[in-house]
């Protein structure tokens, strides 16, 4: 059966050409050119892995003590902390922190329990299972699981709503001032 169209000389299929893996007649391959890729020898690819496992490539070993140190360098230095002579962090109450430090201020993991230490000194506690009071003593029976009695955890959700909604009139006041400020600039220069 004769292909529709063919008796116009024109056929409904038109030829297709050769694929982009594929030679067109009288041409090479387009790999012809390009060296063949041969993947990195096994050993290279263990110590490739093994550098970005220890982390090397970005943290080096320190150089002291002729290369030995078994720490890491600081970011942006050749040696470690101990090392460059940072001081050690001055801990928590009794705890020595083997942490040093740049300035021989707190570390982070410090300042986060000093920080929890004066809440839980500024929070009233009973040991007798009554409600401490959010604003005064209460003396009313704790919820379980909950210092506070259902008046008094009320009573300081609505206090911590309320400065919640101060706060955000605030941050909505300075950013209708900052765009007022925004908005003469955002004119064409006049040159």
């Amino acid at each position: 059966m004769p292909v529709p169209g063919s008796a116009a000389g024109t056929a409904v299929v038109p030829h297709q050409g050769p694929g982009p893996d594929r030679a067109a007649a009288g041409e090479g391959h387009r790999w012809d050119d390009v060296p063949t890729p041969t993947p990195p020898a096994w050993a290279e690819l263990e110590q490739q892995h093994g550098q970005i496992r220890r982390g090397t490539d970005r943290n080096p070993g320190c150089e002291a003590d002729d290369g030995l140190c078994p720490t890491l360098t600081v970011v942006g230095e050749t040696r470690c902390a101990l090392h460059l002579g940072w001081p050690l962090c001055p801990g928590h109450d009794e705890y020595t922190c083997p942490v040093r430090t740049r300035t021989g201020d707190q570390c982070a993991g410090c300042q986060e329990q000093a920080s929890q230490a004066r809440i839980a000194a500024a929070l009233p506690a009973t040991d007798d299972g009554t409600c401490p009071g959010h604003d005064g003593p209460c003396g009313r029976r704790a919820m379980p699981g909950d210092p506070y009695c259902a008046r008094c955890r009320v009573a300081s959700q609505r206090d911590r709503d309320r400065v919640v909604r101060e706060w955000e009139a605030v941050r909505d006041a300075a950013v209708v001032a900052a765009k007022a400020q925004e908005a003469p600039e955002k004119a064409p220069a006049p040159f």
